[in-house]
Formats: C-alpha cells, structure tokens, sequence
C-alpha cells in the first residue's frame, strides 16, 4: 500500500472572497509564481510560525522561545533583537522574500523575477557550492552569503575557453607529431647518405 503524503499546505477555508483572490493573484505576478500553491506554502508556514509564538507567549517557556526566536533569525524573518512579538507581527511577504528566486532577482542577477524563476530551475544557482534548482528554498543568512549565480553568458564563455583550449593542444600535439616526424625523416637520410658513402668506398 502507498502511503499518501501529507500535503505541505493549507488552502484558505473561507469561501469566495474576492479581495483574497486579488491579493493572491498580486502575489504570484509580484513574485513571479507559479501558481497559487505557492502563496499557500508561504501562508501556512507562517500561520505555524504565529501559532507557536502565541502559545509560547502563554507559556513562558524561556528556552523554547529563544529556539523559536533563533529559528525565525537564522531565517532572516526577524532581527537580532527580535522577541515572540516580532514573530507575531510577520506576514505572508515576510516569507516569500527569504525564497531563493527572490533573493536572485533582488541580488541583480536577473531583470524580473519571472527570469531568476528560469536561472533557478534551469540549474545556474548554487549554495556553498551544491547545485539548487528549487525556486521556493528558503534561505537562511548563512546560505544567503554563500549564494552564487552563473549566468548562461558565463557558462557559454566557459565552454568556448575550454574549446579553444582543447583546440590548442591538439595543434600542440600535432606540432609535436609533425616535428617527430621530420626528425625520424632526417635521421633515415642521414643513415641513407652514410651507407652510400660506406659503398662508395
């Protein structure tokens, strides 16, 4: 039997609400989205954000707080002096700014957000040098450092320097070959001359 996955998100439980589909349909243009499971994603992580700051608020629970406040600023979500408020206090955009094509698009790598999705998912970003292509991978401050971008240009310039290269050691071995064999040709001669010389005599 297979087992069904546990779908990673909640869907609004309100009906048709026209103000929350505009504000959606904002989103995905805003951050060049795929769809709207996207926004959804972001929305639940953050509800469970702000569901564990306000129990937590309840508890009094100092070393829990302080895992959850180190969570959020590993994140990038809150600052360095942030409290539970502060968690309190995020939202949905909060979320979608620490995604990696966002962070592509707002670094300069592309022109719109729509072009970071493509150098995302076509394989140019890398993390401390691993290769990531998930377009919604939440950075953290560290990964976000260590954050590089090949453009396509790079990779072509690469490839033809890498040919031309390849090119030149072949002429270099060719050269080689053909030097070899000049010599192999002046020494029969010379060994040709020295025998006629030797019948000569």
């Amino acid at each position: 039997m297979v087992k069904k996955l546990k779908k990673q998100y909640e869907t609004p439980n309100e009906g048709w609400s026209e103000e929350r589909i505009q504000r959606e349909d904002q989103l995905v243009e805003e951050y060049g989205l795929k769809n709207k499971k996207e926004v959804y994603k972001a929305e639940s992580m953050l509800r469970d954000l702000r569901r564990e700051a306000r129990k937590l608020v309840a508890q009094e629970d100092e070393e829990q707080n302080r895992n959850l406040i180190n969570k959020a600023q590993s994140l990038g979500l809150v600052k360095d002096d942030a409290q539970l408020e502060n968690i309190l206090t995020l939202n949905t955009t909060d979320i979608l700014d620490r995604r990696l094509q966002t962070a592509v698009n707002r670094k300069g790598y592309s022109d719109t957000v729509k072009e970071a999705r493509q150098l995302v998912t076509h394989g140019h970003t890398e993390i401390d040098g691993k290769r990531v292509n998930i377009p919604g991978y939440l950075l953290t401050k560290e990964e976000e450092k260590d954050l590089e971008v090949e453009l396509p240009e790079q990779e072509e310039n690469k490839e033809t320097e890498t040919e031309e290269t390849e090119e030149q050691e072949e002429t270099v071995d060719e050269s080689d070959e053909t030097d070899e064999a000049e010599e192999n040709e002046s020494e029969d001669e010379t060994t040709e001359n020295e025998d006629n010389e030797e019948g000569e005599e």
